[in-house]
């Protein structure tokens, strides 16, 4: 790139600081709006769970690195119990709420349930939700925030 004259320089380093300032603006406004849902919002942490999509290879032991949905992986580990979903559900839950017996996870599918946490006291939040499985039907998660 050549420019002929200064102005084209000022003009182009002018840019550039703009881009920048927008860009920190809009961290700012990431960093202090809160992208993450609240420690104590049942409904919003499921949505943000259930709807993720991750690798296959994450969960199960194979060279597949498809993507597919938490919902799948789940169904799949509840009807084999073969793979790693409630461990990634549980370190998910762990992080984000930082502190012991402070959630309890139960997930049905086709009459089978699993259970992850193992929240005490009274709940502060919940939330009951289906989330579709691509291969048939629903599972229903059941979060409870203590």
């Amino acid at each position: 790139m050549r420019l002929k004259n200064r102005k084209g320089l000022t003009a182009m380093v002018d840019a550039m600081i703009f881009i920048v300032i927008m860009g920190l603006a809009v961290s700012a406004m990431f960093a202090f709006g809160g992208g993450e849902p609240a420690a104590n919002d049942a409904s919003s942490i499921s949505n943000n769970i259930f709807s993720a999509k991750l690798r296959i290879c994450d969960f199960v032991e194979t060279d597949d690195s498809r993507l597919v949905s938490v919902p799948d992986v789940v169904a799949f580990y509840i009807m084999t119990g073969e793979g790693r979903a409630a461990d990634y559900i549980e370190s998910v839950l762990d992080s984000l709420m930082k502190r012991p017996d402070s959630y309890r996870l139960d997930v049905e599918y086709q009459g089978s349930t699993i259970s992850i946490g193992s929240g005490k006291g009274d709940p502060v939040s919940g939330s009951v939700k289906d989330f579709t499985v691509t291969y048939g039907g629903a599972i229903r998660a059941d979060l409870r925030i203590y």
